[in-house]
């Protein structure tokens, strides 16, 4: 936070200074000044807390009114009309000879559960479910909501072995062996969210909750009350000895983070805990909500956090940010209990460089090479928006401004592929959903950027328009696949049939659909081989997992190269790769060839030998990238894990040189390239 100095509010006339000497005859004329112009400081969507009561007063009126609400909404549940409401719920990183994280931007780092530093690989446990899956049926944790003994963090888990740690393997990439030489053990009463490694260090972020996301009961406030956050650093110079250097414990429930450079960006969500506060009150418990309320302190509801064991507050009021309710871009009901929080932790000095929030929930983060983009959607209204409030990806943790465009974006799964930054303009995807049965979805595309004069992310472009008025998708078609690349994007809309459609984004105050071609199956996750060539991962018409290459090289006229179906014996297959891109690897190797892998869970059935399921690597090439008429995908081969660990379906790759290690769970199988059915392992 910066402070404004003492003096700078001393009155002018204290601070006139005599001129001339003691004695002299005459006296010269009076010298007069201007005063000098002040301009007011740019206001935003989100503006300053100027006090602690206004902090604690918007606190308050956050908890009334999402007990309202809920009220309202179990006074009408028995009244709906029983339409079904779907709602919204770069490149590669890699080194020369391995590769590393399969990132959106290519100079930001993410989190994941296994990460590589071209000589060891560092393999987080599961808690014993997945650590980010929908659930859209709420019905699912009814039970545990409506028992008030149960704790966020004790909800039940699957009977797991609970002698948890992260493993530490060195690799030999000339045999592509595994050999562990250590492992960090870890409480048993959190989820590792995610790893990463920076020189010498192995960050660890945890979490105390570990269900995931629960669909709309993302939103629910009560919730996020209780969890805490941690990011411990460990030295790994020895890596058969690692040390903790730093932890960091916080209040606030994980949401997202990234790494650039030596610092790491932490997203977070707290809701105060207010012991007794009764979500869902009747007459009576209003009543008595309105005094544990008013009991409420500032120490209360601000976060704390520990440092090796050391507790200190956070943040403080003057770090936050509230809604300003006379912005015209303010939401309907602003101002909820749930406080976003964004963390810079530098990893050199091994320390907080700085923490701000800001009192309204998030629905996910996209964070480019420049700023930190945190989306919030706002149902309220009788169509939604999205609003995006923008912060600096630097130490201060600057707030840019704000903006708003039509439609939801919740960045779950790997739906931040639907938001980009490029070259000063924020582009944005965006789903309205209807009760229209003719056509009852939508999609938009919007253009921002950030003003001058204000902290404000201005609409600038939307595409369809008065001008350009056809639909991205046809009627009732949901938006699949979608992926910026540099003034392209790729959509992938279906119901039935798989139309990709490219827009022209080169002119982004007037963008366009520049061409369109329809496929059976569809793609969910689109990888741009170079500009003129589109790989797609999705599934075929008989419910398998299919690749697909587009030729995109005219922006009006793409076409098919060709698919192939990852396993056309099977009866169904599965591929986490199509919604975490943290599953898909993808390396170039020289001008004509590439390399790259899809994990596939495979279920198989005989009379003979009934159902059987297996776990694969598929390994791939693409050939004649240089010449995108003849581009192709050839299948190399696959390895196959051989045991099953039912509880984490997680899977992962990494390739250095030849060696190819393939991690099921937490348990590595590796090959080379040119021999995938000379595996070995489980190391």
């Amino acid at each position: 936070m910066k402070k404004i100095s003492q003096f700078a509010f001393i009155p002018l006339t204290m601070i006139i200074v005599s001129c001339g000497g003691g004695g002299g005859g005459g006296s010269s004329a009076p010298q007069t000044t201007e005063p000098p112009i002040i301009q007011p400081t740019p206001q935003g969507l989100l503006i300053e807390v100027e006090s602690q009561s206004q902090l604690l007063d918007r606190v308050r009126q956050g908890f009334t009114q999402v007990a309202t609400d809920n009220v309202a909404k179990a006074a009408t549940v028995d009244m709906a009309d029983g339409v079904a409401m779907d709602m919204e719920s770069s490149a590669p990183a890699s080194s020369d000879s391995f590769t590393t994280t399969y990132t959106l931007e290519a100079s930001v780092d993410e989190h994941d559960y296994v990460k590589y530093d071209g000589d060891h690989l560092f393999i987080a446990p599961s808690r014993g479910m997945d650590c980010c899956f929908i659930v859209d049926d709420i019905a699912f944790i009814e039970p545990f909501l409506e028992d008030d003994s149960l704790a966020v963090d004790s909800m039940p888990a699957p009977s797991v072995n609970e002698d948890r740690s992260i493993r530490i393997l060195s690799t030999d990439p000339e045999t592509a062996k595994a050999t562990e030489v250590s492992t960090i053990p870890l409480s048993g009463s959190r989820t590792v969210e995610g790893l990463y490694t920076n020189d010498n260090q192995l960050i660890s972020i945890s979490s105390s909750g570990w269900w995931g996301l629960f669909g709309d009961s993302f939103d629910d406030p009560s919730l996020w009350a209780g969890q805490t956050t941690a990011l411990d650093i460990y030295d790994i110079t020895d890596t058969s000895n690692p040390d903790r250097q730093l932890q960091l414990e916080f209040q606030g429930g994980f949401v997202s983070s990234r790494r650039q450079g030596d610092m790491v960006y932490l997203v977070a969500r707290h809701t105060p805990e207010v012991v007794d506060y009764n979500y869902y009150p009747d007459s009576l418990q209003v009543t008595e909500n309105e005094a544990l309320l008013e009991a409420l302190k500032p120490e209360d509801i601000l976060p704390n956090m520990a440092i090796n064991g050391v507790e200190s507050p956070l943040l403080s009021a003057s770090d936050c940010r509230v809604t300003d309710s006379e912005n015209s871009l303010a939401p309907e009901n602003s101002g909820f209990p749930t406080m976003t929080i964004l963390i810079a932790v530098d990893l050199g000095s091994q320390s907080v460089a700085n923490a701000v929030c800001y009192l309204e929930p998030t629905s996910g983060i996209y964070v480019s090479n420049n700023a930190i983009y945190l989306t919030q959607v706002d149902y309220a209204e009788a169509d939604s928006r999205t609003l995006v409030h923008s912060y600096a990806l630097s130490a201060e943790l600057d707030y840019l401004g704000s903006g708003v465009v039509d439609g939801a974006l919740a960045l779950s799964g790997d739906r931040d592929f639907r938001i980009n930054e490029h070259e000063g303009y924020l582009r944005l995807v965006t789903s309205q959903r209807s009760a229209n049965a003719e056509d009852r979805i939508d999609h938009q595309l919007s253009v921002l950027k950030l003003a001058t004069d204000k902290l404000e992310l201005n609409l600038v472009a939307t595409l369809p328009n008065a001008e350009r008025t056809a639909a991205i998708g046809k009627p009732n078609e949901d938006l699949y696949g979608a992926r910026f690349f540099g003034d392209k994007l790729y959509l992938v809309t279906f119901e039935r049939i798989d139309p990709l459609y490219v827009l022209d984004l080169s002119d982004p105050l007037d963008p366009l659909i520049a061409g369109e071609l329809s496929v059976t199956g569809f793609s969910d996750f689109l990888h741009p081989v170079n500009g003129e060539l589109l790989l797609g991962l999705g599934q075929d018409e008989q419910g398998l997992v299919k690749l697909e290459l587009f030729n995109v090289a005219s922006l009006t006229a793409p076409f098919s190269l060709g698919s192939t179906s990852l396993s056309p014996g099977a009866n169904w297959s599965y591929s986490e790769a199509r919604y975490n891109r943290h599953a898909f690897t993808y390396q170039a190797i020289d001008e004509t060839t590439d390399r790259f892998s899809v994990p596939a869970s495979l279920s198989f059935y005989s009379d003979e030998a009934g159902y059987s399921e297996e776990r694969r690597l598929f390994l791939f090439e693409i050939d004649s990238k240089d010449r995108p008429a003849d581009a192709s995908i050839v299948e190399v081969g696959q390895i196959v894990a051989t045991t099953e660990q039912w509880w984490d379906s997680r899977q992962r790759a990494v390739f250095d040189g030849d060696a190819v290690f393939y991690i099921d769970g937490t348990a590595v199988w590796s090959a080379l390239w040119g021999v995938p059915e000379s595996q070995d392992g489980p190391f």
